[in-house]
């Protein structure tokens, strides 16, 4: 739908390193994040081995090193994930769980726990294809897998380049921490001195989704000094197959254009939607893999024109309503059943301009008072009945009238969330948000 109508926004390319050269700046200038998460489940069904594992992932690595001098994968951080998210981790957990095949006590199918250690993990027969169906064996096969995958890139690259490989949200201590020990996500990298200190947080970030830009805004601070590593970075290639990334980059494109400095705006974040090699039914004809890419500054421009807002005054509070629209459509904190992507960009857009009233309701969810979000409230309230009243008149669309005219307040309340989550800021009383009271437990 965004490649329908923000055309000039998106291209795709075969390599990361083509990306580069089409924007026209060094590898020197180039940064690199990927999500971690998206590559270890992304892995093709017949890897079952932890080799295989590695070998694939190092594979998909080297490219992203031959583009940018500074690669940083980044992964998710369980105990500090959002509350807001623990019933589509649960839907998640009970679909994955059910692949593990069931067998009697004495026998096990496939390591479930965290209490594993390498030896077992290389034995012949362990599938860890099963391993990765069970939340609580996954991170220590995280870090297991980034310590092998950094060892190989340290004993075969060349010091002709600079280059640095960073797994963000990984416990350096791989398989020396105890089984009893808790787990803690760090960094564990190539230039440890340096980027052990530039992606620390106080607040530790739970998604990997947030981590892609916040690593971004973390390097390009650090970039306008010359004695850093990252001195003169300018392109972030953001790399996942999340297309939450594209509405989340809207939202930080507004952060850059807001630097009251404009010489602090020569930054260019790209989207790269990793996009496997596809085979039409029927014939032989083969669409290679590729990357579709989305440039931020553009993107954010063209979305911005569409809905043209009739002050100038009124565009983040424009935006931040698509984000809000989109997210209804379906995320992975709410769905508005019914609601359509295709459907809902015209009606945003007739919204902003008919009713204008409601982007100074919408410029509300910028705030950092809980209170003052919640007063953006009719703003998503007038879309979604703006749009449950333009579908009741199109054909075939009986059942989906039906469902987007039954929101309810929760909804609402989740959509100014996932706003806000997505800006940069989280409200930890999930509950008073319209999600599940044991979200916060």
């Amino acid at each position: 739908v965004f490649q329908e109508h923000f055309a000039s926004a998106f291209l795709a390319c075969p390599r990361l390193d083509d990306v580069r050269e089409l924007v026209g700046v060094a590898r020197s200038e180039t940064l690199a994040v990927l999500d971690g998460n998206v590559m270890v489940k992304g892995m093709p069904q017949s890897a079952t081995t932890y080799r295989e594992y590695v070998q694939i992932l190092v594979a998909q690595i080297a490219p992203a090193i031959e583009a940018a001098a500074h690669v940083v994968v980044v992964f998710d951080e369980p105990r500090a994930m959002t509350r807001a998210k623990l019933d589509e981790q649960r839907r998640r957990d009970a679909k994955s769980q059910a692949q593990t095949p069931v067998c009697s006590e004495e026998l096990v199918a496939c390591i479930k726990t965290d209490e594993f250690t390498e030896e077992m993990l290389r034995a012949e027969g362990c599938n860890v294809r099963l391993l990765m169906d069970h939340r609580a064996a996954r991170p220590r096969f995280y870090d297991a897998l980034c310590a092998a995958i950094l060892a190989h890139f340290v004993e075969n690259t060349s010091g002709d380049a600079a280059w640095s490989l960073t797994f963000d949200g990984i416990d350096p201590r791989g398989f020396a921490r105890e089984f009893n020990a808790p787990r803690e996500p760090g960094i564990l990298s190539s230039d440890d001195e340096f980027w052990r200190g530039l992606l620390y947080r106080q607040t530790p970030i739970g998604e990997g989704d947030l981590k892609l830009s916040d690593v971004a805004q973390r390097v390009h601070d650090a970039a306008k000094y010359p004695s850093t590593p990252v001195h003169g970075v300018v392109l972030n290639l953001l790399v996942t197959i999340d297309t939450d990334s594209l509405v989340i980059e809207l939202l930080k494109q507004q952060a850059r254009l807001a630097r009251t400095d404009e010489s602090d705006r020569n930054e260019l974040s790209i989207v790269c939607l990793k996009e496997p090699a596809r085979k039409r039914k029927g014939d032989d004809f083969v669409t290679p893999a590729r990357f579709l890419c989305c440039n931020a500054a553009r993107f954010h421009a063209s979305v911005a024109d569409y809905l043209a807002p009739a002050r100038s005054q009124d565009r983040d509070a424009a935006v931040a309503l698509l984000v809000a629209a989109c997210a209804c459509c379906g995320c992975d904190f709410l769905e508005v059943k019914g609601a359509r992507a295709d459907l809902m960009l015209p009606v945003v857009k007739d919204v902003v301009r008919r009713h204008p009233e409601v982007l100074r309701d919408m410029a509300r969810v910028f705030a950092e008072e809980q209170a003052t979000v919640r007063e953006a409230k009719p703003a998503i309230d007038t879309v979604l009945k703006a749009y449950a009243e333009d579908i009741s008149t199109k054909p075939r669309m009986k059942r989906s009238h039906a469902s987007a005219s039954n929101y309810c307040d929760a909804q609402v309340l989740r959509a100014l969330w996932t706003v806000s989550y997505w800006y940069g800021r989280e409200f930890l009383d999930c509950a008073d948000w319209g999600f599940a009271s044991e979200s916060v437990a």
